[in-house]
């Protein structure tokens, strides 16, 4: 038998444990840091978890033993952690760290047991405990990657469409002939920790570590490089956007429909309905150069080499200028070999030794290299596997397999939303859509017209390793959710 608790870091004083859940929410409660309507919330769900979550009688005596309960990690045990959605998006929304602690051994004293639970006094220091972090990191809007070409555009005396990113405009208080900016899809915090060397030219011009956004994914954050916007600003939101123009879930960088090769319309879906401005036309329109360097817009670069090469004749000519590279690697490699794969650290190794060479080659010039997103290894999990959940829906989830949207038909919502949760509510957390806007998950500015309607009623977001794809593709690694991973990108400055 298997046991899990979870809780944050946290010792709660009468057990000398760390505080469980339940325990760490009420916190919240009696400190009134939720809303009233978190608090409504919280009373509901506490009323439900006391009909179907017995609670153990020496809680009645004041824990006079200091006992602390585990849940077993058995159907039922699973089942009733799943339903506790509400908890763990309340500690994660107010800053509070959540831990999940794993043991194949008794952990303690076994005083109470039921078909979920034990509870252990005389808690044991010499079983393994496997621990690990359940918390996530919530998009921050004034330190992300939506912010870093608003520094550019400030810099170059172009209208701003957001704030600055702080961290960049640190760098950007001195005139330079060049700024050159180069994301390398993928490469995340977590990537470069487990790749790269730590006195490589990357980990020792680490200039600090900032965030994606949401979704994490290369759709959302790379439009907002090159547009300065929000997600909910220019809804290019993930590989699938449902547009109801068109009533289909398309493939917003191919214009196919979801999961074909056949196209959606015979226009551009997304350039149509959602064009933006891009940052290289506003540098542009100040008088100073700005330049694209990347394989979809020059069929030529084949390579980074090839990449870095084209950066460097740019730099060479005469008038101040930007330049935008992007590159699609790690991203590729780790989709197809996982985060540990030996091909994905060569990779990176040459382009870090390609970026060194090429800052060193320049003068008056800086160099930020940065990422989308960053990348998990992910538990394959198939969504058409499950006929319980596709009855509910109105169509397939669209955006992406670790951070999907639902179209739940409304007089199937409460099935839907305890079916999911039994079925996923320890890997994903099920919130409504409306609740995902009020978090400000897209973004905080004003939304693009098209936006709303292409969102759903339900979204799941991965907490976990799982994915849950709907489309054919099959990946050892991915991205699109909240988890550090995922979500924690590097500023790497060569100046």
């Amino acid at each position: 038998m298997k046991y899990f608790r979870i809780h944050t870091a946290e010792n709660a004083y009468l057990t000398k444990q760390p505080r469980g859940i339940f325990t760490a929410v009420w916190r919240l409660v009696d400190d009134k840091t939720l809303t009233e309507d978190e608090i409504k919330e919280y009373w509901k769900n506490r009323e439900y978890f006391e009909k179907v979550l017995p609670v153990p009688p020496f809680y009645n005596d004041g824990n006079p033993d200091g006992a602390v309960t585990w849940f077993k990690d058995t159907k039922e045990g699973r089942e009733i952690y799943a339903q506790m959605s509400f908890y763990r998006e309340m500690l994660s929304k107010y800053g509070v760290e959540l831990f999940k602690s794993e043991t194949e051994e008794v952990p303690g004293e076994i005083i109470y047991e039921d078909e979920f639970q034990i509870a252990v006094k005389n808690v044991r220091e010499d079983i393994k405990v496997t621990m690990k972090k359940e918390s996530f990191v919530w998009p921050d809007y004034k330190n992300c990657i939506v912010n870093l070409p608003n520094s550019i555009l400030k810099y170059f005396g172009a209208e701003t469409a957001g704030d600055t990113l702080p961290l960049a405009d640190r760098y950007l208080d001195k005139e330079y002939k060049n700024v050159v900016v180069i994301l390398l899809d993928g490469m995340g915090k977590s990537v470069i920790e487990k790749q790269l060397k730590e006195d490589g030219a990357f980990r020792t011009h680490l200039a600090g570590i900032y965030n994606s956004t949401f979704l994490s994914t290369t759709v959302a954050a790379t439009t907002s490089v090159l547009s300065g916007l929000q997600p909910c600003e220019h809804a290019w939101l993930g590989w699938d956007n449902y547009y109801p123009a068109v009533d289909k879930n398309v493939e917003v960088f191919t214009n196919c429909i979801q999961g074909t090769k056949e196209q959606a319309a015979d226009y551009n879906v997304a350039w149509t309905l959602t064009p933006y401005e891009n940052v290289i036309t506003k540098i542009k329109k100040t008088g100073a150069d700005a330049y694209l360097v990347a394989s979809f817009a020059d069929k030529n670069l084949t390579d980074f080499r090839e990449i870095c090469f084209s950066i460097k004749k740019l730099c060479e000519k005469p008038a101040k200028k930007y330049i935008y590279a992007y590159w699609n690697q790690p991203d590729g490699l780790l989709h197809r070999h996982g985060s540990d794969s030996d091909i994905v650290k060569e990779a990176l190794a040459e382009m870090e030794s390609e970026v060194e060479k090429l800052s060193g080659e320049l003068e008056d010039t800086l160099i930020i290299v940065t990422a989308d997103h960053g990348h998990i290894d992910n538990e394959i999990k198939v969504l058409q596997d499950y006929p319980e959940i596709i009855d509910c829906l109105e169509r397939l989830p669209s955006l992406e397999p670790r951070a999907l949207n639902f179209f739940v038909k409304e007089e199937k919502e409460e099935f839907f939303k305890k079916e999911f949760n039994r079925l996923f509510g320890d890997k994903f957390m099920l919130i409504t859509m409306k609740e995902a806007l009020e978090r400000k998950l897209f973004g905080d500015k004003e939304y693009h017209q098209e936006f709303p309607g292409m969102l759903g009623n339900y979204l799941a977001i991965a907490t976990g390793d799982w994915t849950l794809y709907f489309t054919d593709e099959r990946w050892l690694s991915m991205h699109g959710s909240l988890t550090e991973e995922e979500m924690l990108i590097p500023l790497i400055v060569f100046d």
